[in-house]
């Protein structure tokens, strides 16, 4: 092999292994794991794939699953500087209320009810890859 061949072998691989950890970061981003405020968006959206008929329980009070979203939104918004992980996100506001200091409870078409807390903590569980 004369010495241009080498020398444009060697560039190869100079090239080759310069590209390489960018092939690594491309590749990585592809398997993107989620964000928490994205954990904490999808969760708050899930109580719409319950079954039609699905009640949240509010201080007392049967509302929609789109009134919970929408109460859910507007208290993260109020607390969203406090709340930097989806478990504080459902500790600290979709579990209960801060005022009244009851829980929030999620009631299915068959009477069935579970607390807000087993609620969003198995969607989260669920969202993770978890089994």
């Amino acid at each position: 092999m004369n010495g241009f061949n080498r020398r444009r072998k060697m560039v190869r691989k100079g090239w080759l292994i310069l590209f390489l950890p960018f092939l690594f970061i491309f590749a990585s981003a592809q398997t993107y794991a989620m964000g928490e405020e994205e954990k904490i968006t999808a969760l708050i959206t899930s109580i719409k794939d319950t079954p039609e008929g699905t009640q949240f329980i509010r201080n007392g009070k049967a509302h929609s699953v789109d009134d919970a979203v929408s109460h859910l939104n507007l208290k993260y918004s109020k607390a969203k500087s406090r709340i930097k992980t989806a478990e504080d996100f459902i500790k600290h506001v979709a579990s209960g209320s801060s005022v009244s200091g009851e829980a929030y409870l999620i009631r299915y078409p068959d009477g069935t009810t579970i607390t807000a807390l087993a609620f969003f903590t198995e969607r989260l569980r669920k969202l993770k890859g978890e089994k």
